[in-house]
């Protein structure tokens, strides 16, 4: 595995085919969610969201984690790499095996016997996925990220073209459940088709592989709890309704961070494995990156926090209003689980995945005390609430672990935060007191925002960057870039 790019551009690069593979799939999901969403109630969301949930705690239960074993290496041989594919492989099948065997219980507890057929179709979908080529996972070692791009986004392309077409025919919850397994079936076939590697059957480096994950499945399994915990409980308390309003608004609210954020950190891993005897390169690698990514993320959190209710009302309908609350405190949620993740995958790098799982399960433990205080004040709303809560708590422990065995200063972390989460207080005061003096509609709030919004965050990041001493990083870049475009003046 040759690797001739410098780590900065292969960082770019990569961030920015992740970025655009992530947006597309999203603008493909978005289109779906608008047109689906006056196509089928609130409650046959609710259906296959319950089915995807099971499904999404059985994985972690049986996920290695091989692919992240093969990344966090700077090479690999091909007995290395079959023995991860046939890993893979053999948690598909226990997978697949285990969701036929649990349907029944999974429908017994939601209360909905329509899971127990589906889940029997995603049992399926689990079983091709776990033998998909892990060429993929190849292809991406050596930043070839536009094959990631072309695979993801046809699959979905079909995926969305069959929901629609059998939304319109079927008008229930079937058409959800076909759209997900044509995806799953399309991606299957891509990465045999455009990648040439061939895996094979190999035990031989199986137990260096579990020596590495173990520990990644161990706090993979935590961190599916922590972070659908809440929805295992709205689905028991509340209605199929309510649990479909509870799981759409939230994946609205999480989604602008969720969505921009990770792309753009994607790339680190690999990136960050090539340069790993430079501990001080490293770090500041770290720093500028968490900067960068959160002069992005802090903002629209702000944003659609700000415009919860008209977002909710443009995308979703009259019929999901009651979503709202969900949308906004979600958005926030999902910036404070984003804000230090260039600083997990620093622990990563270092092998140090045990005090990842450690976080994650004192993260748990902080959020079902949330929920205890929370969820008969506010019913599920408190669960996001609690959620909030224990994402700021697992970033302050994330912090202290960073400094503690990587050497990476409390004060410079603070350092790259205290410039886009000021921005962000000030757009959302801003924003807030905007609202309350204007009168327009859901769209003309929307428009409104997003431009005045981008006026404000603009100002204000090159602005506190010059009051900061003018440091290397985003605003830096884009300052070089002007200057490399603009000819010198003529004597």
């Amino acid at each position: 595995m040759t690797r001739t790019q410098s780590p900065k551009h292969a960082l770019i690069r990569g961030a920015l085919w992740t970025l655009g593979t992530r947006w597309s799939i999203k603008a493909l999901g978005f289109v779906n969610t608008v047109i689906m969403a006056r196509l089928i109630l609130p409650a046959d969301y609710g259906i296959v969201a319950m089915a995807m949930l099971f499904v999404g705690m059985v994985h972690a239960m049986t996920d290695l984690g091989v692919a992240t074993a093969l990344l966090r290496k700077g090479d690999v041989t091909r007995d290395e790499i079959d023995s991860a594919w046939t890993l893979k492989a053999i948690q598909g099948l226990v997978l697949a095996v285990l969701l036929v065997a649990s349907a029944g219980l999974a429908a017994t507890y939601f209360k909905e016997p329509r899971v127990q057929p589906v889940l029997w179709v995603f049992a399926f979908c689990m079983l091709l996925d776990g033998v998909n080529n892990i060429g993929l996972t190849l292809a991406q070692k050596n930043f070839r990220f536009s094959l990631d791009f072309r695979v993801n986004v046809t699959s979905n392309v079909i995926r969305v073209l069959i929901t629609l077409l059998a939304g319109y025919l079927l008008g229930d919850y079937r058409a959800l459940v076909l759209g997900i397994t044509a995806g799953y079936l399309v991606v299957f076939v891509l990465s045999y088709v455009l990648h040439p590697y061939r895996p094979r059957w190999s035990f031989s480096h199986m137990g260096e592989i579990w020596g590495v994950t173990r520990w990644l499945m161990l706090s993979s399994l935590g961190a599916f709890f922590l972070q659908r915990s809440d929805e295992f409980i709205a689905g028991r308390v509340g209605s199929t309704q309510e649990f479909g309003e509870y799981h759409v608004g939230g994946d609205l609210g999480r989604m602008p961070v969720a969505e921009l954020g990770p792309p753009l950190v994607r790339a680190f891993l690999p990136v960050l494995s090539a340069m790993q005897n430079d501990k001080h390169r490293i770090n500041g690698a770290v720093l500028k990156t968490m900067a960068a990514a959160n002069a992005f993320t802090m903002p629209i959190a702000a944003g659609v926090a700000i415009f919860s209710i008209p977002l909710t009302a443009v995308v979703l309908g009259p019929s999901w209003v009651q979503a709202s609350s969900y949308v906004a405190v979600y958005a926030l949620v999902a910036s404070a689980q984003f804000s230090v993740s260039p600083v997990a995958t620093l622990l990563i790098l270092n092998g140090h995945t045990r005090s990842l799982s450690a976080i994650v399960w004192m993260e748990l433990a902080v959020f079902a005390a949330g929920v205890v205080v929370l969820l008969p004040l506010f019913h599920l709303v408190g669960l996001v609430w609690a959620r909030l809560l224990s994402s700021v708590f697992s970033a302050c422990m994330t912090t202290l672990y960073a400094h503690k065995f990587c050497g990476l200063h409390i004060g410079a972390i603070a350092q790259s935060l205290w410039r886009p989460l000021l921005g962000a207080l000030g757009l959302f005061v801003l924003g807030t007191h905007l609202m309350a003096i204007v009168n327009l509609s859901s769209w003309q709030q929307l428009l409104f925002g997003a431009f005045a919004g981008a006026i404000f965050c603009s100002v204000w990041g090159f602005f506190s960057w010059w009051v900061s001493g003018r440091p290397e990083g985003l605003e830096s870049t884009l300052v070089d870039l002007i200057r490399s475009r603009v000819p010198p003046a003529q004597a």
